[in-house]
């Protein structure tokens, strides 16, 4: 395809060059990983940082792209009834299943905390490149922080995890698909923060900071009333640190 297909501003939204500054724009920017089954495209989104978010030159430090894909397709398997032959069909660089012993095991040790904030880079990246591809407003200076913590590893975002006893999904769909409506673009200005619902988990981000720092919690309380089942203890809308936190291998459905 034509370099200008993947072009509305000219303006890379992650770090801001211009086809005048050198900046190229002929590779397809995926809202989502492509490994994950994600058609969904954007554009102003230069070559450079496009090879940023789906490669890693530092030993230990999986791509966020990789961390993200493989978080959700774990996600997506786990969350399946298992038998003895669905350890044959899982294909994962960092997890593998084994039915006779009811375990489910992390193929190679990395550390957790690097693993879990290259995650969370990953559903910032989708944020603005879905938000981009909606609105046309990706480099809007309001925007920076994402940017900052994204693209360059600068700072930090706080990210809430809403943890159910009971997996709430839409209608099956053959692809991942996430929300940018009106409503969900006012509720970030008003409070900052931005519901990421995808394959039936709902992540909170922390958007504006300062807002969400006014606002935020109240908001997160309530929606906390409107989508968890009180079914135990363990049910709530928790920042989380830790991968483990947000239960990517459904233990809570498939441990003994």
């Amino acid at each position: 395809m034509a370099t200008a297909d993947y072009i509305t501003t000219g303006k890379c939204i992650w770090c801001c060059r211009t086809t005048a500054n050198g900046a190229t724009f002929r590779n397809i920017p995926h809202v989502f990983p492509h490994a994950l089954g994600g058609e969904d495209t954007c554009t102003d989104v230069c070559d450079d940082c496009n090879h940023y978010f789906g490669t890693t030159k530092v030993h230990g430090v999986p791509s966020i792209d990789l961390t993200f894909k493989e978080i959700f397709n774990a996600y997506r398997f786990f969350s399946q009834n298992l038998d003895e032959s669905s350890y044959k069909k899982l294909r994962s660089t960092f997890f593998s299943y084994h039915h006779s012993t009811h375990s489910i095991k992390i193929r190679q040790n990395f550390r957790n905390d690097i693993f879990c904030r290259q995650f969370k880079r990953g559903l910032y990246e989708c944020f603005l490149q879905k938000y981009h591809k909606v609105t046309g407003k990706g480099n809007n200076q309001i925007f920076d922080r994402v940017r900052q913590y994204a693209r360059y590893n600068y700072g930090d975002l706080r990210v809430y995890y809403a943890f159910n006893d009971i997996i709430l999904t839409e209608k099956e769909q053959d692809r991942p698909h996430l929300g940018m409506s009106d409503k969900l673009i006012d509720d970030m200005r008003e409070y900052g923060v931005y519901h990421f619902w995808l394959l039936g988990h709902s992540f909170y981000l922390e958007i504006l900071p300062i807002v969400f720092n006014v606002k935020g919690m109240a908001y997160l309380k309530n929606e906390a009333k409107n989508i968890l089942l009180p079914t135990s203890d363990r049910v709530g809308i928790f920042e989380f640190n830790d991968i483990r936190q947000i239960d990517p291998l459904m233990f809570r459905f498939n441990s003994r």
